[in-house]
């Protein structure tokens, strides 16, 4: 009838405290059975089961106006703090193509639209961009916790679980066949691993029109991470040298995506990404007294938090 799904992370506060918690991710019921409560007792159980289990809050990213929205705000009293964006980038000419033949727009919005599809031909930066092996989990991960000392609130990776899910994430391609998969990427100078991007190929299905559904392959961005000190030149060079090999290798992904760009946003903002208009809430639940701490904020504008499907 419904299900709904967590994911137990360790976030890091203002680099001091080590918070548990779980992500919430979907929440869905079969429509034959809606409006009878059940989502709310999926939730319910899912709160009671966090707390038995002494984990410090809950985190979710509903969408604003949707129904989850409604649900935690004012049923669970979760507390939102603060609205975010998913951002895209068309992917030049085939982007262009798909916005065309399946959306209702006007030559002016086109033309803007064509303008924000541009990849820049910017150098590549210096070094090499590669497949990352499983056995530089620990540097990988290094340069993505390190964001603790950046931003104030951060999902920290262990080596095992890191590792886990970069083994089962880039078994899609075998699961489910072309053009699915999964790619992790570095960059590496001078025998150092400096940058690093993970990304998912799959296909999802739009409505151009009501009850009209079409579907093609996008490019899911995720991990972006960057070691300390790398000036904004280098971070544009790599993240457009990633988009150009995506349009190179896969050219029937029509847009890439990114859904946890908090942290990097001045990146995203000069190689104009814009936003998929869709708003989302970071609403979080404290259940013990380390999870107050999160309280001393009113609104996290900057973080590194993964957002589940």
């Amino acid at each position: 009838m419904g299900t709904i799904f967590g994911h137990r992370d360790i976030v890091r506060f203002e680099n001091r405290i080590d918070l548990k918690m779980v992500n919430l991710g979907l929440t869905a019921v079969d429509p034959a059975y809606r409006r009878q409560g059940i989502a709310k007792k999926l939730v319910a159980r899912l709160i009671e089961q966090s707390k038995d289990r002494h984990l410090d809050f809950i985190m979710a990213f509903p969408e604003k106006g949707r129904y989850g929205d409604n649900l935690l705000g004012d049923h669970f009293g979760f507390r939102n703090f603060g609205k975010t964006q998913h951002f895209i980038k068309l992917m030049e000419d085939r982007g262009l193509e798909v916005l065309k033949e399946n959306l209702d727009y006007n030559i002016v919005m086109v033309k803007i639209a064509t303008l924000f599809s541009h990849i820049p031909d910017l150098e590549d930066p210096e070094g090499v961009i590669r497949n990352a092996k499983i056995e530089e989990t620990d540097e990988v991960r290094e340069i993505l916790n390190s964001y603790a000392l950046r931003v104030p609130l951060v999902s920290i990776y262990s080596d095992e679980g890191y590792k886990e899910s970069n083994i089962k994430f880039a078994q899609m391609n075998k699961w489910f066949g072309d053009p699915w998969g999964f790619y992790w990427l570095v960059l590496e100078q001078n025998n150092e691993i400096i940058a690093t991007i993970s990304y998912r190929v799959e296909v999802v299905t739009f409505e151009p029109q009501p009850r009209e559904y079409k579907s093609g392959p996008v490019a899911l961005l995720t991990s972006l991470g960057f070691k300390e000190g790398m000036d904004i030149q280098e971070k544009m060079q790599f993240l457009c040298a990633i988009l150009r090999k995506i349009r190179k290798d896969l050219p029937e992904v029509y847009v890439a995506q990114i859904t946890s760009p908090q942290h990097e946003m001045e990146v995203l903002d000069k190689l104009k990404f814009v936003d998929d208009r869709c708003t989302y809430n970071l609403y979080m639940k404290p259940l013990t007294n380390a999870g107050n701490e999160l309280n001393k904020y009113k609104k996290f504008k900057e973080y590194l938090l993964q957002y589940y499907r």
